[in-house]
């Protein structure tokens, strides 16, 4: 209401009956020091606010932060009872903190308990009344407030006065569902709907309508009134406590997790074609029903799910692909190789979505156009025959340009010889079969397994570069050479079911921006262009010795990550953490005294060691004694028993010759003789012991005469049955003595060898500590170390920017921004993707790496999560700007259902006079939503011209001034020690012209063309990021506020009016809180706007350098052709004259190709802006004239019944979801909050024991409180 007081901010207000309670309750309250703190008394679920004394309160001691559900578990948990609690006769949400309670500002809270489940006492006093009074149905009593409701806090801009519940839907007679009429005067006995049809009496000061608000969810109590039609009216009413739809949107915008937008998200799609389905039967005959078709299908297109793109970049060797594999937890998919670079191609991985279990791994291999081959193989011709129409002896040096050119070519057509290539035509080659009917084309893989999925992809893109014997041959094994495809692919998309993929990050391997392959280049750039994230890899020990996160990425990378804003989006990775000494690490790290303990344990362990195997090597040799002892025992009982055979049998027998049984022994091979004993003794594998000593064996011969001397004695005599007997009897004792003995060794081994295998286990985990010791100590100086470097970098380059922008007043002691902000902002992950791989069960043939006891020590799984999170806030932002949409389509289809052609309860001289003031009104919005459109981008293009076109004069003076003096560089002599101060060798130089000034070797990146535009885009660096990064959010921001005011002023005036004249004020109701939904479009349409800036600028801040080669490829042309003698001075000079001709010119025009594609940005800007502010004010002015306005059929006519049914069909179909919705939120916050309760039950029970919960009577009166918290 115009000129009234604002409404107050907080949702709850200290009436009478609070008052009254906080009276008593402080007559018992201890006493405590409540700075900062607060007393909370709550009046127990037994007692009765009527009647209470103060000995009834509970007091507790708690923090401003501290939530309801803190204390109602405490409350709980003292009497074993459930309950809900109540401010100020209001039930209160349990998130609800202390802070936002302190109604009398004396950090003194007040509540009383009510047992879950049972009505609350009837309170003898009311809360103090709103400004516009409402009457509440007997039915809409507290106790019907649903338990642990969420209280939406409203925003502070605007608060109408009106307020409305979502309409339900009404019955007529029949039981039929459709809107009630609006006819001048209530000529039905049933109650109106909820809309614009339900209106205060003409003339009445301020109407009373329902007071329940779609922006406060919470119900006050209120005078009774006596006004016609509002308590039947308000008897229709939905219970008032539930939060409506947009509530709950708005609450699920501001706190809901990304996957809880995309389930509503998800949930609301579905709805969305249910909705679209009711509307088709009326499309042919009913406008609106064709318009709100068609805004659904724009909202069902709508894209939610956009990818992030997330580019890995790094020198060769740095690990990537291990890392990317780790990451997708694959032991292979990306090709990788340890002896040289193999993912040549760009390679994209993202998620899969086909459930086809032979389509687990899929890919789309892209090749590049004809056109692309044939210029890449035009420039590698030119560079690999030479002037004698030759193959360059130079092609068997890999670094050379003749080399890079014949493995391209060799790749491609490896049956071709050097001759052949020689003779050959482009156009001989373009038309080669098999290869120019792949050109343009994309080759689909898709496969069940990683290993053949692996296998053929690697067919496709390892570049194998083998300088072998073979690559000379036409047939390497009786096999044709085959084709190599790498130069001929543009990028290679694989699709895998990898969780770090699942919400939307797609992996990018990029192996340079600078390709030889335009076509690969240019995919690798646009893909730098869309980075949302940029992961750069480094060895580790790389990482920190060479400054890598200062140096690694060259001083042009720098610059072009400083023009793009994309600074902050920089993730560091260290890879190989697993290749350290720990040695070196701990005298590096100082780590030798916290490691000297471990370092005796180990000297202990190994001299521990060396004793039990040297024990283990005697008892082994005295093992192999006994053994032959068998064995020989064996060999005499086979005699023996022989002999005893013979004798039984009647033949007269003799000893044996102990001569002759060593002479028949040492005749015997003693390998062999050997091997048939351990075989006949059964000797242990593990134990087996192969004594080639002579003397040992000369000790069993000797054991074996000496046993037999009695028997040599008496050579000559016979042998009897006894003397046989006697003989075996003791070879069998000394047998089973000898094998007793053994017994007692192996068990001795046995022992010894288990004491081994702890002392060494011992020391593998000592040495693991260690390892983990060092690797840890390593990962913490260099995560330290990067972060510096990263700060160091970008200081560097803004020193270097202010210098040059004003010497004089340049302070190299002022910090331009918050370096150290800088350096912790930068997220580092020193990773070991081998450890990983090795814990979670993979690379079974490698050995175990060391130092690892966890997979969150390689910090593989840390980087997983880190891939996820990168995509929360573009899918959070997506589904933000899909539900606020949806919210607003769902009131603009409400207020159209609400109309059955019937009209307002207002003459026809009224209808009139309203409709004029609505369109006038209209009318004043447009202009001024136009005219704020118009400020904003007078506001960008004024940034434009001071921070940018305004410095184009001086630094095109300054480029001028240089460019000569550049070009004499190129044309130095050769610099060995450092190569980028002197010029070019001849092929390098050759090779350069030959790709308009930019091509990449050995030495890194040699663009001409930026090297002369070097001086402006250096000196533009801080002022393009000034714009960019700060000048056009904070415009956009400004039109916002703007639009946002715009809005509210118009909502006044309209709400004002209408409060006068009485026409469509519950309409009015709900169009203010329609207004929260398009002042969030708006909020939209802003960041829409600076996405889209900032996409247009880093178009814009790239065409500096192309120009310069546009004005440049004549003397490129002119160079790649000149021949013969003399020729590398020719061209030398014939490019320094160029660029001395063409100078002023190019610089000139390069900064104006710039200034209008910024201008043509803005342009573009603009229209979106001026479309979607249009777009916004067509619904806005379709919303406010279906409420004053209206249709108004004939008297006497009504709508056709068929779409009545419709209107209210649709309106039921929105409540129902509106429930489903609202049901479907509260049972996953549920299981949401039963899951964090398990999680945090042992620390909410100790934080509950420590709860000081005080029962005063008035003997305690006066005892301090505890200082035990919550």
């Amino acid at each position: 209401m115009e000129g009234s007081d604002p409404p107050s901010p907080n949702i709850f207000e200290a009436g009478t009956e609070y008052k009254r309670l906080h009276t008593i309750a402080l007559l018992l309250k201890p006493e405590v020091n409540l700075e900062n703190e607060f007393a909370v008394a709550v009046l127990q679920h037994t007692q009765n606010s009527t009647d209470c004394s103060s000995g009834d309160f509970l007091w507790f001691k708690v923090k401003s932060k501290h939530s309801v559900s803190k204390i109602k578990r405490a409350y709980r948990k003292r009497t074993n009872v459930e309950v809900d609690f109540k401010l100020a006769n209001n039930p209160i949400g349990d998130a609800v903190q202390m802070k936002d309670l302190n109604l009398l500002k004396d950090n003194i809270v007040v509540f009383t308990a009510h047992e879950a489940g049972h009505a609350s006492p009837p309170s003898v006093s009311r809360a103090p009344l709103q400004r516009l009074n409402t009457q509440v149905s007997a039915n809409l009593t507290a106790s019907n407030v649903a338990k642990d409701s969420i209280l939406a806090k409203a925003e502070q801009s605007y608060t109408s006065p009106y307020a409305v519940s979502p309409s339900v839907p009404v019955k007529d007679e029949n039981g039929d569902m459709f809107p009630r009429s609006q006819g001048r005067s209530q000529t039905r006995d049933t109650p109106t709907r909820l809309g614009r049809n339900l209106t205060a009496p003409s003339g009445a000061p301020s109407p009373k309508i329902p007071a329940t608000s779609m922006v406060k969810s919470e119900t006050h109590n209120s005078e009774e009134t006596s006004m016609s039609g509002i308590a039947e009216a308000s008897a229709t009413l939905v219970s008032p406590n539930k939060p409506s739809h947009n509530e709950r949107v708005q609450h699920l915008n501001e706190n809901g997790s990304p996957e809880e937008l995309e389930a509503e998200v998800k949930n609301s799609q579905k709805f969305l074609e249910t909705l679209k389905a009711q509307l088709a039967s009326m499309l042919s005959v009913n406008e609106a029903a064709q318009y709100f078709a068609q805004q659904i299908n724009d909202l069902l297109s709508q894209k939610v799910d956009t990818p992030t793109i997330i580019g890995v970049v790094g020198n060769t060797g740095a690990g990537k692909s291990s890392v990317i594999n780790a990451m997708l937890e694959e032991e292979r998919l990306v090709p990788t190789n340890c002896m040289r670079a193999c993912t040549a191609v760009v390679t994209e991985m993202s998620w899969n979505s086909s459930e086809d279990e032979n389509e687990k791994y899929r890919a789309h291999i892209e090749f590049i156009g004809a056109a692309d081959w044939e210029r890449d193989l035009r420039i590698s011709l030119t560079e690999l025959i030479d002037g004698n129409g030759q193959v360059s002896r130079e092609c068997t040096n890999a670094e050379s340009e003749a080399g890079i050119a014949y493995a391209k070519i060799k790749a491609v057509y490896p049956q071709k010889t050097k001759e052949e290539l020689a003779s050959s035509t482009v156009e001989q080659l373009m038309n080669e079969p098999g290869i120019k009917e792949v050109l343009g084309t994309v080759k689909k893989v898709a496969k069940g397994s990683p290993e053949a999925f692996y296998r053929a992809l690697q067919h496709y893109v390892d570049s194998k570069e083998k300088a072998t014997a073979d690559s000379k041959k036409k047939i390497v094994n009786g096999e044709k050479k085959q084709t190599e495809w790498w130069p001929l692919i543009r990028v290679v998309r694989i699709f895998t079911k990898a969780e770090a993929l699942s919400t939307g990050a797609v992996i990018v391997d990029l192996p340079g921006v600078h390709d030889s392959n335009a076509a690969r280049a240019a995919v690798a750039a646009g893909y730098m262009k869309q980075c949302t994230g940029l992961f750069i890899v480094a060895p580790i020990n790389r990482a920190v010795d060479d400054k890598a996160a200062k140096s690694l990425l060259g001083e042009s990378f720098k610059r072009q990550l400083k023009f793009d804003g994309t600074y902050p989006r920089i993730t560091f990775i260290c890879s190989k953490t697993d290749d350290i000494s720990i040695i070196e690490a701990s005298d590096s790290l100082g780590l030798e005294e916290e490691m000297a303990a471990d370092w005796e344990k180990i000297d202990e362990l190994e001299k521990e060691q060396r004793t039990l195997k040297q024990s283990v090597k005697d008892l082994k040799e005295s093992k192999a004694v006994y053994t032959e002892l068998i064995n020989d025992a064996e060999d005499g009982m086979e005699v023996w028993e022989k002999l005893k055979s013979e004798l039984e049998d009647g033949n007269e027998v003799f000893a044996p010759s102990g001569a002759a049984r060593k002479r028949k022994r040492s005749a015997e091979p003693s390998k062999s003789r050997k091997k048939s004993k351990r075989s006949r003794v059964n000797s242990d594998d593990e134990d087996d012991f192969i004594d080639d000593d002579d003397e040992e064996e000369e000790d069993a011969n000797d054991w074996d005469v000496e046993s037999n001397s009695d028997i040599e004695s008496e050579t000559g005599d016979p042998l009897t049955m006894d003397l046989i007997e006697g003989k075996l009897a003791q070879l069998k004792d000394d047998k089973k003595r000898a094998r007793q003995e053994k017994i007692e060794i192996d068990n001795k081994i046995k022992k010894l060898n288990q004491e081994l295998k702890v002392s060494e286990k011992a020391q593998g985990e000592i040495e693991t500590a260690m390892s983990a010791l060092c690797i840890g100590g390593r990962n913490k100086y260099s995560k330290s170390a990067i972060q510096r470097d990263f700060a160091d970098g970008i200081r560097e380059l803004d020193m270097e920017s202010a210098q040059e922008e004003d010497p004089e007043k340049f302070n190299p002691d002022e910090e331009l921004r918050d370096y150290s902000e800088v350096a912790r902002s930068l997220p580092v992950f020193c990773v070991s993707s081998r450890a990983y791989q090795k814990l979670r069960g993979r690379l079974q043939r490698d050995n175990k790496v060391p130092g690892f006891r966890s997979t969150a020590e390689t910090e593989i799984p840390q980087l997983q999560a880190h891939c996820k999170k990168l995509t929360e806030a573009g899918r959070a932002s997506n589904c933000r700007n899909f539900l606020t949409r949806l919210s607003q389509l769902l009131n603009s289809l409400r207020l159209w259902a609400a109309n059955d052609g019937t009209g307002l309860n207002l003459t026809d001289t009224q209808l009139a006079a309203e409709t004029r003031f609505l369109n006038l009104r209209l009318k004043t919005l447009e202009k001024s939503l136009y005219a704020a459109v118009k400020d904003c981008l007078k506001e960008m293009n004024e940034a434009l011209a001071e921070h940018i076109f305004e410095k184009y004069e001086q630094l095109i003076e300054g480029a001028i001034s240089e460019a000569n003096a550049t070009a004499s560089r190129w044309h130095s002599p050769i610099n060995r020690e450092n190569r980028h101060l002197g010029g070019y060798f001849w092929a390098t130089y050759k090779a350069i012209v030959r790709r308009d000034g930019v091509f990449s070797n050995a030495q890194g990146l040699q663009d001409l063309n930026f090297q002369l535009i070097e001086p402006i885009i250096k000196n533009l660096g801080s002022h393009w990021e000034r714009v960019f990064a700060q000048r056009m959010p904070r415009v956009l921001q400004s039109f916002t506020r703007a639009a946002k005011s715009l809005l509210n002023a118009f909502h006044r005036e309209i709400e004002s009016r209408s409060m006068k004249s009485g026409a469509g004020s519950a309409g009015i109701a709900l169009l203010g809180q329609q207004l929260r939904n398009y002042e969030n479009i708006f909020r939209q349409v802003s960041q829409q706007m600076i996405e889209l800036i900032n996409n247009l600028q880093r178009e814009a801040n790239r065409e500096f350098t192309p120009i310069i080669a546009r004005n440049l490829s004549t003397a490129y042309d002119w160079c790649a052709n000149e021949s013969g003698p003399g020729q590398f001075k020719r061209m030398q000079s014939h490019m320094a004259s160029h660029v001395d001709t063409a100078r002023s010119e190019m610089f000139q025009e390069s900064c104006d190709e710039v200034r209008n594609r910024l201008l043509d940005m803005c342009k573009q800007v603009e229209e979106g802006m001026s479309l979607q502010t249009d777009e916004i004010f067509m619904r806005m002015q379709r919303d406010y004239t279906e409420v004053v306005s209206g249709t108004r059929l004939p008297q006497g006519q009504m709508m056709p019944r068929q779409e009545r049914k419709m209107r209210s069909d649709v309106t039921q179909t929105i409540e129902d979801f509106e429930k489903e919705s609202a049901e479907a939120q509260l049972a996953a916050e549920a299981a949401k909050l039963a899951v964090e309760e398990e999680q945090k039950n042992l620390a909410d029970s100790a934080e509950e024991e420590s709860l000081n919960l005080i029962t005063r009577s008035p003997a305690t009166t006066g005892r301090p409180m505890s200082e035990d918290r919550l």
